[in-house]
């Protein structure tokens, strides 16, 4: 029998050309850990049946498709993360220069991602980001990002058996959902009988593939499996480093932005986390066994952080409920060869407020606002929140 190294596993990712629509992933992101689950809420049958037991049977429910990815934030995979997240405006910029991607809190781009579980690859698609939490853990930014989907192919069972030379179709069972073959596409690469298969063809009726003449032996109830891609390596980037961060924090965005200028004026936060959440209702509805749609509901956010006592200046704005801005700015690596133009993560908040702000005494430590910021709606700059990313990533891979 064989093991599988969790390290040899890749995350793959896709912008859906149209939503919750599978593609096949094709671009390699570099994984720290995930945790996807699909949740498929069956119940033992609990029906009287003549017998003096819970159950005979288990009957199916309602799938849901969740869990969390964790990864280094470099400036391109930030674009992908946001992406999913939040709503993109124009692109503008080039190549030479950078480009530069605006996002705002409003419905995402959907995903098809891909995981490899040892010999066989797990697919979600129609996948946002529900939560997303980035810190910074040693240094190195890190994105935490909580996701659900709309559906998952990983494997299937064979409705009609296999016979050697010359087979050219495979039948799957309806054991899970009515149409099974849901999720794959044309190219994907499935294994049957041992034989790895390339797919030329996945029907409308929801349960046959084709492919080219080909010898493969397998029996009715054989297990049918999505084969892992080959890894594509490219060097993987750096992340944004705490490093190259500033944060403003003033009384509105303007005075924010200036303190985020300079080290000189940017506040010394020792954390710092930055916490958004859509709240994405999973809609379920007739026709399907997985959610028909993801929403974004009310949206929220806030940022926790901990830095030196150094005034009251803090305490105070808590207990008056005072607004205050904040602006955090992370430079990466220059883009331009004149060093003019690099890489560049903005997080402008237009009001936020203390709630709480603690100072706790303890022997032999200094004392530190340790803080919370609700990130609020700013109805001056009619806006709570607006990200701008600088990076090497054109908008159209990002699905414009």
């Amino acid at each position: 029998m064989s093991n599988y190294l969790g390290d040899k596993s890749y995350l793959a990712i896709k912008v859906e050309a149209a939503e919750n629509t599978p593609i096949k992933p094709d671009i390699f992101i570099p994984l720290i850990s995930e945790s996807i689950r699909s949740i498929l809420n069956r119940e033992p049958d609990n029906r009287m049946a003549g017998l003096d037991w819970k159950s005979d049977d288990i009957l199916k429910g309602r799938h849901t498709h969740e869990g969390t990815l964790e990864l280094y934030a470099d400036a391109d995979t930030l674009g992908h993360i946001f992406n999913m997240l939040y709503k993109k405006g124009n692109t503008t910029g080039s190549g030479a220069d950078g480009y530069t991607h605006p996002f705002t809190p409003a419905d995402p781009k959907s995903y098809t991602i891909e995981i490899a579980k040892g010999l066989y690859a797990q697919r979600y698609w129609g996948v946002k980001a529900d939560n997303l939490r980035l810190e910074f853990d040693n240094n190195k930014l890190k994105a935490i990002i909580d996701i659900r989907a709309v559906g998952q192919f990983s494997t299937a069972k064979l409705e009609v058996a296999l016979e050697g030379e010359g087979e050219v179709e495979a039948v799957f069972q309806q054991d899970y959902v009515l149409n099974p073959t849901e999720g794959l596409k044309i190219g994907d690469v499935i294994t049957v009988g041992g034989v790895a298969i390339t797919l030329t063809s996945v029907d409308a009726d929801g349960v046959t593939v084709g492919f080219g003449a080909i010898a493969v032996t397998a029996s009715i109830g054989d297990s049918v499996y999505l084969t892992a891609q080959a890894y594509s390596y490219v060097a993987a980037q750096e992340p944004l480093f705490e490093g190259n961060a500033l944060v403003g924090v003033g009384a509105d965005d303007t005075a924010a932005d200036t303190a985020a200028s300079a080290k000189a004026t940017a506040t010394p936060f020792q954390e710092f986390i930055l916490e958004l959440r859509n709240n994405l209702l999973q809609q379920p509805a007739t026709g399907q066994h997985d959610p028909i749609k993801l929403l974004p509901q009310t949206k929220e956010g806030q940022v926790i952080t901990k830095k030196l006592f150094d005034s009251v200046d803090q305490h105070e704005k808590w207990l008056a409920l005072d607004k205050q801005a904040m602006t955090i700015v992370v430079k990466g690596k220059f883009i331009k060869t004149d060093r003019t133009t690099w890489e560049l993560f903005t997080v402008n908040l237009y009001k936020v407020k203390l709630n709480p702000n603690v100072n706790a005494v303890m022997t032999g430590e200094y004392i530190f606002d340790e803080q919370t910021f609700e990130i609020l709606y700013d109805r001056t700059d009619d806006k709570a929140i607006l990200i701008s990313i600088v990076n090497n990533t054109a908008g159209t891979e990002y699905g414009d």
